[in-house]
């Protein structure tokens, strides 16, 4: 089906259904058609993947799809690349579908990489002759050498993905979707990936995007959707979605009423800052997006060295004081139940403007202690030298965490909180992030 031509994808009121295994019964009450009114997926109870799934996607945009284990994202992916059909529903797409599944899908497994490269292209539309002419870069971009003649079945996952991944954007498809297969590959080769995505986006190339690391799906998508249990809990921007992603995580104290971080006017309720000082003693008063498992509560941040508005200059001295309280009790069986540490912190992390993270701190990695047990609240001081960033806005993170730096549990987590703007005098930064240097001619 065809759809206008600035949403290649379409998705409406979308439901699957898995049938249970077809009994005799069951079998004999289709054919007579004996059902009372009920939809035959109801006489052996089917399973619900999906339900009400709505959304649409824009030429040449990124578009990520979040959610736990058995949330309905690969079987939505499925229906929209034509593997599966909605039992209610319906989706449209306009172009040429690319898609990176499951590894090895599309392969036989006793044909060389050669021979799987002509099979794999001529699925998705591919002539012999097209394949001919780009079968050198998909062979140069795949980079598995000499294995390219041995059969498939012989390549390691991370081989099969190379070749895999190479054959899909070689066809620079109008639709493509990727369900958690870049994670398979290394970190050179990820980034190889990421550059021929950004590509293949600037010819308008639609991406579809599933993957669990938040981070990589607010540096890289434009929008997302968090599903739950089959069921659409929010779509929209990618940082907020990420955020959202997480409160399905921690289901039974997060924050219902956290603002959308990309359509709030971020600065409007930033206390004013007084000399050098920047003080929130109404956390409340932020709205912050904040998840966790309770326990604990941020009660004040003071930031020390910002000027008017809320300006952090790059090359000088911070100094962020956090005040924070906990509920033993609370605190103790979270401890026993995923046998941690007794000791509980604060961490810092300022963030981009899109809630990328550059860098932070906590009490974990510099090996302060603080015992639950001996007190109820803490002031914890973070000094550091401000890095030269590249001027823009910012925000930044807090957390209050209890164990240790690889075994601890995130009790009460304030995502890009509280916005900062950040500006470099005398210092070019390029990229990023500007280094203090010196170079010298040793002739």
């Amino acid at each position: 089906m065809s759809c206008e031509a600035d949403y290649p994808v379409v998705v409406s009121n979308v439901q699957k259904v898995f049938k249970p295994s077809v009994t005799s019964r069951r079998r004999l009450a289709e054919l007579l058609g004996v059902t009372n009114g009920r939809d035959v997926s109801e006489l052996d109870g089917g399973f619900v993947a999906l339900e009400d799934v709505s959304f649409r996607l824009e030429k040449g945009k990124t578009f990520g799809i979040m959610g736990q284990n058995g949330s309905g994202k690969s079987t939505l992916l499925q229906i929209i690349s034509g593997i599966l059909e909605p039992t209610k529903g319906s989706i449209e797409t306009r172009g040429k579908i690319a898609a990176l599944l499951e590894l090895g899908s599309g392969f036989n497994p006793e044909f060389t990489g050669i021979e799987n490269i002509y099979l794999n292209a001529s699925v998705l539309g591919m002539s012999q002759s097209d394949v001919e002419e780009r079968l050198g870069s998909i062979i140069e971009f795949a980079e598995i050498g000499d294995h390219i003649h041995a059969p498939v079945r012989t390549y390691s996952s991370g081989m099969m993905l190379r070749l895999a991944f190479a054959v899909q954007v070689a066809i620079e498809p109008e639709i493509l979707i990727i369900d958690e297969a870049l994670a398979v590959g290394d970190v050179r080769f990820q980034l190889k990936c990421f550059r021929r995505l950004e590509d293949l986006k600037k010819k308008g190339t639609t991406i579809l995007f599933v993957s669990h690391a938040t981070e990589l799906v607010k540096s890289f998508c434009d929008e997302a959707l968090v599903l739950d249990k089959g069921k659409q809990v929010f779509l929209g921007p990618a940082r907020t979605a990420t955020i959202k992603y997480l409160e399905t995580i921690f289901p039974e104290s997060h924050s219902s009423d956290a603002p959308d971080l990309d359509t709030a006017g971020p600065f409007d309720k930033v206390p004013t800052v007084q000399g050098n000082s920047l003080i929130v003693d109404s956390i409340d008063q932020m709205a912050p997006n904040k998840f966790g498992v309770g326990g604990a509560e941020l009660l004040s941040l003071r930031i020390d060295g910002i000027e008017p508005p809320n300006i952090m200059r790059g090359g000088r001295e911070k100094k962020i004081t956090a005040t924070f309280k906990w509920t033993p009790d609370v605190v103790e069986e979270i401890i026993r139940e995923s046998n941690l540490e007794a000791n509980i912190t604060v961490g810092v992390v300022l963030a981009d403007h899109k809630g990328v993270y550059l860098f932070g701190a906590n009490g974990f990695d510099s090996g302060l202690k603080i015992d639950y047990r001996a007190q109820r609240q803490a002031v914890v001081e973070f000094k550091f030298q401000m890095p030269f960033l590249a001027d823009g806005d910012y925000f930044i993170t807090l957390a209050i965490s209890v164990g240790n730096q690889d075994n601890h549990v995130q009790l009460r987590w304030y995502d890009c909180f509280l916005p900062v703007r950040c500006s470099t005098e005398g210092k070019r930064v390029f990229g990023l992030i500007g280094l203090d240097y010196k170079m010298t001619n040793l002739e």
